[in-house]
């Protein structure tokens, strides 16, 4: 499987509408075997259609809350991984002069996985649900946030399969209250 392209970006209207996306976003889509989300099928639909978890959804909303009231860029650290790869990237988000906001998606570094982590969302909570982090990937099984293949360590299988729901964990939360002091914040 090919790693993420460079960068994938694109940019949403005052409706946080998606108007633009970039040169890479379709063969991102492509990649991650969600042709649903190719550019021609995503532009003109709100950005909260493609978050998942109102947890998550709150927290895209204070990004951009935050830079439409004066902070000039965030910049921020996040994992978007597949299956068979960590991928850590860094998403920068600006307001442009013509009002858009500008999502920057740049890819730092891959990492290998030992074990394939198939991961399936959740239509709804439920008492043994696991949640999973967003921004940072790690899952929260039972008390603490961990790496999938740890909380799976004493598992002989090479394919574990995670059934989700969305939010944040606490750290990537404090990072974001953080950040909302700064001026060209890296979060």
């Amino acid at each position: 499987m090919a790693s993420a392209p460079s960068c994938v970006d694109f940019r949403l209207n005052e409706r946080d509408e998606i108007v633009t996306v970039g040169s890479e976003w379709d063969l991102f889509a492509l990649e991650n075997d969600a042709p649903e989300l190719i550019g021609s099928k995503v532009i003109g639909r709100p950005l909260l259609e493609f978050i998942s978890g109102k947890v998550t959804q709150q927290f895209v909303q204070a990004l951009l809350t935050l830079v439409r009231s004066g902070t000039p860029s965030l910049e921020l650290e996040y994992r978007c991984d597949s299956p068979t790869e960590r991928r850590f990237m860094q998403m920068r988000v600006s307001l442009e002069n013509s009002g858009l906001v500008h999502f920057m998606n740049t890819l730092l570094r891959t990492e290998s996985r030992q074990n394939k982590i198939l991961i399936s969302r959740s239509t709804q909570r439920g008492k043994n649900t696991t949640v999973r982090c967003s921004m940072c990937n790690l899952v929260k099984p039972v008390k603490d946030w961990v790496e999938p293949e740890r909380f799976n360590g004493s598992s002989t299988s090479k394919v574990t399969e995670w059934l989700v729901i969305y939010g944040i964990c606490d750290v990537c939360k404090t990072n974001l209250l953080r950040s909302s002091s700064a001026k060209t914040t890296k979060v």
